[in-house]
């Protein structure tokens, strides 16, 4: 059986220039959640499972100041050894009906019915019809980014 590959988010991370605070602190992370693994599967029964609860209570601690570093410093990736404290955007995109109206009356009727028929519309700019880049400038699309974080 192949062995999965670490995915790389270089295409969207946010600001990716991997500072070593980040690199440590993430192998700080492995640890503490290795030694949590282990003490979920040998202490559950036992009165030391308190102190696996710690060690998780630690990791979500140090997951939060990973986060705090990465908005602070940066995004962090180690394909390599799998450590990521990635920011990413994700991007959500609206049709806007009237400044399709304006900018497109030939295709109006094809592609609005109360909204913007999206897989209409992606299909006359994949076809040619319609440039891409004229429905930001017109105003018919707005694209709307929202953030999340991948740290392992």
């Amino acid at each position: 059986m192949t062995e999965k590959k670490n995915p790389d988010y270089s295409a969207s991370a946010v600001n990716l220039c991997n500072p070593a605070d980040i690199g440590r602190k993430l192998m700080e992370l492995q640890d503490t959640q290795a030694k949590a693994r282990t003490l979920d599967a040998t202490l559950q029964a036992m009165p030391e499972y308190q102190e696996l609860k710690e060690q998780e209570k630690l990791a979500a601690d140090i997951i939060a100041q990973v986060k705090g570093m990465v908005e602070v410093q940066g995004s962090y990736q180690d394909i390599e050894s799998g450590f990521y404290a990635v920011k990413y955007q994700r991007i959500s995109k609206s049709y806007l009906v009237e400044p399709f109206k304006v900018g497109f009356p030939k295709y109006a009727t094809a592609v609005i019915e109360e909204t913007v028929n999206a897989k209409a519309l992606e299909g006359l700019v994949k076809g040619g019809l319609i440039p891409g880049d004229e429905l930001k400038a017109k105003g018919v699309l707005v694209e709307t980014p929202s953030y999340a974080f991948y740290i392992r």
